[in-house]
């Protein structure tokens, strides 16, 4: 596995998983290739070599004195041409252990016979030095003129009077012509690979273009997006494919989110501006009505309105305080009880009966989305429960089925109480900011609305009604599934 630092481009990576081990792929082939057909143009001249050996070799004997002669041949044409290209020189051997077993000797001045051999090609001339190994098999030398030859050495064996004598027989042709069909092959591999590194660039280019424009659409609606007035921003949607469209609905659900916090603290300031309001006018008429209010009344009021301070700091803290776009699973049951152990701690002095039940669904069900919020909205309804009450206050968690299919289910948690209600005329207004049906009862009226709001947010609703079983109000939550 590659392993890139931070920071690294994407077109950077891409190149360097793509085209680069392309290209050094291609490199390493090409050398192979070369090598091949290097070892095949040697070979062939090998061969070509040995069949010139052949012919040769049927036009050496021995005279009666043991002495070696070359008889011309018929097909010797191009070791009879002055200065052809084509040269055979043979050494006879002195008759030593090695050179009875036909093995190939030095060619070291002590091995050389004085009556050596050299095709009329040569002329007057004679190569120069002994012959130097090369590959395939193949020695070098150079010839009268200076250029470089290539040839084999194959041991002579001729059955004479006094036994068999032995030689080394060197046959050479110029190397130039391999060489030049080396370097044309080496020509032709670079040529290939400049091309195939041009057609490579061409299509890297059009592969990032292509392929990373998703990428700039994304980051030219997310400029648009930044540029847009709240009233006018819109969302990422989808259509950018199946990599990117997560990463959308990611960045989609954040600005959901930082969208819901933006109206929760505009909401958040508007209530406590509201909340404050009541306190504020009593002491306003009293003062008027009393140019010396009592201290304790005073007192009362502030501690009100500090009260209220602090609660309302409290919730904008907890609203904020969750990562942003990161969603909990949270296990709706659990936290339903521990707000009705908290009301009856709130509420001890009415003596309420509290009782929570669940259907089998949603007794595991754990909800996607934030805790703080879940727990404004049940902790306003279950409080404006207790509130009202006469004797109990009865919660029940039910998981619906969707109405359509493909539709996600719908969580429903109701709270009623068998307190007074609300007449049916006013029920469309209770759930209004700052509505209120009792003066005598404390409390600020933005519970419900508050509630409402919340779960509007989060694609739900809330339902207010008169409880069958209890006669008192029934609120119903309904929260979509996830």
């Amino acid at each position: 596995m590659f392993a890139f630092r931070n920071g690294i481009s994407l077109t950077t990576r891409l190149l360097w998983l793509g085209p680069l081990p392309a290209m050094l792929l291609l490199i390493v082939l090409g050398s192979l290739l070369y090598n091949r057909l290097s070892e095949s143009l040697h070979g062939g001249l090998v061969q070509r070599l040995e069949e010139r050996a052949d012919a040769l070799q049927a036009d050496f004997l021995l005279t009666p004195n043991g002495q070696w002669k070359y008889q011309d041949g018929s097909r010797d044409g191009e070791f009879t041409q002055i200065f052809s290209g084509w040269y055979w020189v043979l050494q006879p051997l002195p008759p030593t252990p090695a050179a009875q077993s036909g093995q190939p000797q030095s060619t070291s001045a002590a091995a050389i016979s004085q009556n050596t051999l050299y095709s009329r090609s040569l002329w007057d001339g004679s190569l120069s030095g002994p012959p130097r190994p090369a590959r395939a098999g193949l020695f070098s030398q150079t010839d009268p003129r200076g250029r470089p030859l290539l040839g084999i050495a194959r041991p002579v064996s001729i059955d004479g009077p006094a036994g068999p004598r032995h030689a080394l027989l060197h046959v050479y042709t110029l190397a130039e012509p391999l060489h030049g069909d080396l370097a044309r092959i080496r020509r032709s591999l670079w040529l290939a690979l400049l091309l195939f590194l041009l057609g490579l660039a061409a299509s890297t280019w059009l592969q990032l273009r292509v392929g990373l424009r998703p990428l700039q659409q994304l980051q030219q609606r997310l400029s648009r997006m930044h540029d847009a007035s709240q009233a006018e921003l819109e969302r990422l949607g989808q259509g950018y494919g199946p990599e990117l469209d997560p990463l959308a609905q990611e960045i989609d659900a954040l600005l959901e989110r930082n969208a819901r916090m933006l109206a929760r603290g505009r909401t958040y300031a508007a209530d406590l501006s509201h909340a404050i309001k009541t306190p504020l006018a009593r002491l306003s008429a009293q003062a008027s009505a009393q140019p010396s209010l009592p201290s304790a009344l005073v007192l009362e009021q502030v501690h009100s309105i500090h009260g209220l301070i602090e609660r309302h700091m409290s919730r904008t803290s907890n609203a904020s305080d969750s990562a942003p776009g990161l969603l909990q699973r949270i296990a709706v049951l659990e936290v339903v009880q521990a707000l009705v152990q908290l009301m009856q701690h709130i509420h001890a002095e009415r003596a309420l009966q509290w009782q929570v039940d669940a259907d089998a669904l949603a007794h595991t069900l754990r909800w996607r989305g934030e805790q703080s919020d879940l727990e404004e909205m049940l902790g306003n309804l279950l409080d404006n429960a207790g509130k009202w009450a006469r004797s109990q206050v009865r919660v029940h968690l039910e998981l619906q089925a969707p109405p359509t299919p493909g539709a996600r289910p719908t969580l429903c948690i109701g709270i009623a109480d068998d307190g007074p209600g609300i007449a049916d005329e006013n029920l469309a207004l209770a759930g209004q900011r700052g509505q209120r049906f009792d003066e005598r009862t404390p409390g600020s009226g933005l519970g419900l609305s508050l509630a409402a709001e919340i779960a509007h947010s989060w694609g739900g609703a809330l339902e207010l009604g008169r409880s069958a079983d209890l006669g008192g109000l029934q609120a119903r939550l309904r929260l979509p599934t996830s």
